[in-house]
Formats: structure tokens, sequence, C-alpha cells
């Protein structure tokens, strides 16, 4: 992953080719220690991870889309979890070569040929807990 850091904190990420979007964006901001933050991203994938979450289950419905695909729209934040790791948060758009879209929660997305991030950081931290009553980890203020 490349990176260009702007006076304000703003990040640049440029996801290399076959590089996993969420596991190397966790891994720069666990280095830098950013743990509040947003970020916006588009590009391409060679494959996709996404999912639904099913609350009536309580469990995301994961699917694997082979590419290539358009990355349309990437959002998401940043916040800290119990074991003081940064933790990213993803929805994605991906569209196919008939421009059919599909879209969810991002777990997996291999650049290809990148991706192009956004990274707003924010000062301070925003924890992230399990809230047994919905069964996910939640912002906790």
């Amino acid at each position: 992953m490349k990176c260009k850091e702007f006076p304000d904190g703003t990040l640049l990420l440029q996801v290399q080719p076959g590089e996993d979007v969420i596991a190397g964006t966790t891994a720069l901001v666990n280095e830098r220690k950013i743990y509040a933050g947003g970020f916006t991203g588009i590009g391409a994938c060679g494959e996709a991870e996404i999912a639904f979450w099913d609350p009536k289950s309580r469990q995301y419905l994961k699917r694997t889309l082979a590419g290539p695909l358009e990355i349309l729209a990437l959002t998401g934040n940043v916040a800290r979890l119990d074991d003081g790791t940064a933790f990213l948060h993803a929805h994605i758009v991906l569209g196919d070569r008939e421009m059919n879209c599909r879209g969810g929660h991002l777990f997996r997305a291999l650049a290809e040929p990148t991706c192009e991030l956004v990274l707003r950081p924010l000062g301070g931290a925003v924890e992230r807990r399990m809230v047994e009553s919905c069964g996910l980890r939640l912002w906790q203020f």
C-alpha cells in the first residue's frame, strides 16, 4: 500500500494489485494508531467478499464475487475494539461488466489494479463494543 499524508492529517491510500483493501488498511491504521475516522474509496477488484447482516439469525450472510468488478462506492469508519486494535467497518457497491450492482458489508476485496482511498483520521478514539441485544459491536460514546 502506498500512502501520501497531507498537512491536515488526511491520508491518500493506493492499494496495490492483489492486496486486500480491508487487511491492508487495517494494518496501516493500527500501525499509525488511528482509532477514529472515516474513509471513502473507488477503484476495481478481482474478487470481493461481501455480506448482508440478517438481524433474525444475527449472522452475516456472506457471498464471494469474482471479478473483474468496479468499486463504485466504498465508505466506512475506523474505531477501536476491546483488545485495543483498530477495526474498519466498511460498506461497498460493486459493478460487474454487465453494469449490474451488488453491495453490502465488505469483508475482503483484492485490488485489481488498484483501490484509491481517502482516509480522514480524527483525534482520539471511538470504542466499538459488543451489544448483546443485537449481536453487533457498536460505537460506544
